[in-house]
């Protein structure tokens, strides 16, 4: 039933990119392949390049190389692999690991250079060393292709070096080879109409990377350390723990044909749901899987230790002395990640700098947090459900107490990991005026250590004050002015917008976009600076160049929610390099450019409505008025594109932003203005 509705969903995908194929070619510039096959004496060929399909046929003995400046290149005479068998390989001195490439070809290439196992030029150099890819090259990224054909001729240049190279098969192996497409990258849709092929079919048993694939293990053994995308679970060892009978179940039996789901108690369908090998992710559970339950599922394997991947994390993390290593570092993301490496007996992290740490080594972290791992994912690539009791949350939220819930973080529409958490409601009016507070939410720290995260055990999430559309666009507009001032300053606040639903008792009540905000702890460690907690600070004690920059854009968003004398949405801060404070502003939900309609001018300024922009500065000088407006005229275009790139605000929305901040350029530029207006006020 689940593989005829996926074959539904690409027909319908693929008539759709045919209708428009015509306006498509235009449009879209694609490089993709090639997809080769070979039919008896035949070689075929099958590629994009410029948005244009390419197909060929070659005779075997006129084969050469296949080559295209923005495609991987070809040796057609070298199509022939050997087909994976089963070993436990022993006394192997070194090898490295990793796990989820995702199509993010090009930091993978730089993580196992930076280790060495491949020169400068891509050629294997690592020796009798093994390289392990625990599953998972297909989809979400855009060099699939790039990876594949890589590793097909990296694994021959290892063998003829007395290397391996050993490719697992992940669950989004399994899910392309079976006609699931939810996850590949637009690049590949796009080929599957210009073909008017089926994506899946470019990887059937006729195709030299299909057939590849199949004769893939999804499980491997060395030096009694066990390999596998996503686990062993419990229930499926108990019917069979024989790595080798494994492997070989899933060849003859899983790669192209899905068992039916309701024989709960046959092998076949516990394989292939959610405790089989490429879908189980228990041992990423800090509150279900324990030393006891390692040890459990070590002894009926007969290994020391076991390597999986497909549950993200922030880095390589040790569990249980290393037993258990989840090696999934979030390369997915494109941003960084991680390898394990093997090296004389020991468990290592390598980085990208080719610097090694140990695996359980926990005294030399960086600042990863969960707010860290949230920025760095793609914008659209996160859903965070929270499940709590919301009417005890809306009812006590100007009280401030903490209450249990659940997180639930899902990777492109795919379930990731949960935590259970505290959370409560946080700050001064919104808590107040607002239907849904702004929150702070609390890990355990034993959960987060466990997980791989080295500190940021809160995250603050700001919300729409309430779930209608005017609410939604203005917390756009609120995060939009964090996104501008980070153009200003690079002291300013991170932010990260986030799609978030809410659940009270299995029941979705409300499904909205909102930003996380850096923690005062976490914003301190990044920047190295101290945040100035106590004291009275005037504008004559702050860094003048820095008051000026903070002046000049509360000015331009026209925000007069702010006081240094209150400590009212400002942070002061001290930095090594200024012997006087500096200043950064947060909290934009009054500023006359966001316009939110629970806003209301500040009465102690005498304003008559909230747009009204105060320029909030004394005693500025002729030259530091020049100053400003040549830095804040360096920013322009940069401030602009920040808000054509806004694609979550509507259009009159984006339109009124543009119109503020043209507006803004328009008074500071005219210099007979700014001397009445700005200087000695």
């Amino acid at each position: 039933m689940m593989k005829s509705m996926w074959n539904l969903v690409l027909t319908i995908l693929i008539l759709c990119a045919l209708c428009s194929s015509s306006n498509a070619q235009k449009k879209h510039n694609y490089y993709d392949g090639p997809y080769i096959s070979v039919k008896g004496d035949d070689i075929k060929l099958q590629w994009i390049a410029n948005g244009k399909v390419k197909d060929s046929t070659v005779h075997k003995n006129a084969a050469t190389t296949f080559k295209n400046h923005r495609l991987p290149t070809i040796d057609l005479s070298n199509l022939d692999f050997k087909k994976d068998a089963f070993i436990r390989y022993d006394s192997v001195d070194q090898f490295v690991a990793l796990s989820d490439i995702h199509g993010q070809y090009d930091l993978f290439i730089k993580l196992i250079k930076a280790q060495k196992v491949i020169d400068e030029n891509n050629n294997w150099i690592y020796g009798d060393g093994h390289l392990v890819i625990v599953g998972d090259i297909f989809d979400r990224g855009k060099k699939v292709i790039e990876t594949l054909w890589f590793l097909f001729f990296l694994e021959k240049q290892a063998e003829a070096n007395g290397g391996k190279v050993h490719v697992l098969l992940g669950n989004h192996e399994l899910m392309v080879l079976h006609n699931d497409v939810r996850y590949i990258d637009p690049k590949y849709r796009y080929t599957s109409g210009a073909f008017k092929t089926p994506y899946n079919e470019f990887f059937s048993q006729e195709t030299v990377l299909g057939s590849w694939l199949r004769s893939k293990n999804i499980c491997t053994s060395i030096n009694d350390i066990a390999f596998v995308h996503g686990g062993f679970s419990k229930k499926v060892l108990e019917k069979e723990n024989s790595l080798k009978i494994l492997n070989q179940t899933f060849k003859d039996n899983l790669l192209d044909t899905e068992p039916e789901q309701n024989e709960e108690d046959g092998l076949l369908s516990l394989l292939f749901f959610d405790n089989g090998p490429l879908w189980y992710r228990g041992y990423a559970d800090p509150s279900g899987f324990n030393l006891e339950n390692a040890n459990e599922i070590l002894n009926l394997l007969n290994v020391r230790s076991i390597v999986v991947g497909h549950t993200s994390m922030p880095r390589i993390v040790s569990l249980h002395n290393n037993k258990i290593l989840l090696i999934d570092s979030s390369i997915k993301f494109g941003k960084t990640g991680e390898v394990l490496v093997y090296r004389d007996s020991t468990f290592y992290r390598g980085q990208l700098s080719g610097d090694l740490i140990l695996a359980e080594d926990k005294t030399n972290e960086d600042s990863s947090s969960p707010f860290q791992y949230i920025y760095n994912v793609g914008d659209k690539d996160l859903v965070i459900k929270i499940i709590t009791d919301l009417d005890e949350l809306i009812e006590n939220k100007e009280y401030e107490p903490y209450q249990p819930a659940q997180l639930i973080a899902y990777h492109n529409s795919e379930f990731n990991r949960s935590w259970d958490i505290r959370l409560r409601a946080r700050g001064n009016m919104r808590k107040k005026i607002c239907h849904l507070p702004p929150l702070k939410i609390d890990f355990k720290k034993n959960t987060l250590d466990y997980l791989g995260f080295q500190g940021g055990d809160k995250l603050k999430v700001v919300l729409p004050c309430n779930d209608t559309r005017n609410y939604q666009q203005g917390l756009y507009k609120e995060y939009l002015v964090y996104k501008l001032y980070e153009q200003i300053d690079s002291l300013a606040l991170r932010t990260k917008l986030i799609d978030l639903v809410f659940e009270d008792n299995g029941k979705a009540k409300y499904e909205f976009t909102g930003f996380f905000i850096e923690t005062e702890e976490e914003y301190q460690e990044r920047n190295d600076l101290t945040i100035l907690e106590k004291g009275i600070i005037t504008s004559g004690g702050i860094e003048r160049s820095n008051l000026l920059k903070f002046a000049f854009f509360q000015y331009m968003i026209m925000n007069n929610d702010w006081s240094f004398y209150n400590r009212h949405n400002v942070e002061f801060i001290k930095c090594k390099n200024y012997k006087v404070p500096l200043v950064v502003p947060y909290d934009f939900d009054y500023a006359g450019i966001v316009n939110q309609d629970y806003a209301m001018p500040t009465d102690n300024l005498g304003m008559k409505h909230l747009r009204e922009a105060n320029f909030r500065c004394k005693d500025v000088t002729i030259e530091e008025m020049k100053s400003i407006v040549e830095l804040y005229n360096s920013k322009k275009d940069a401030l602009l594109k920040t808000v054509e790139n806004a694609n979550y605000l509507d259009k009159r929305n984006k339109s009124q932003f543009l119109s503020d901040i043209t507006r803004f350029y328009k008074k500071i530029n005219d210099e007979g203005k700014w001397k009445k207006k700005f200087l000695n006020k």
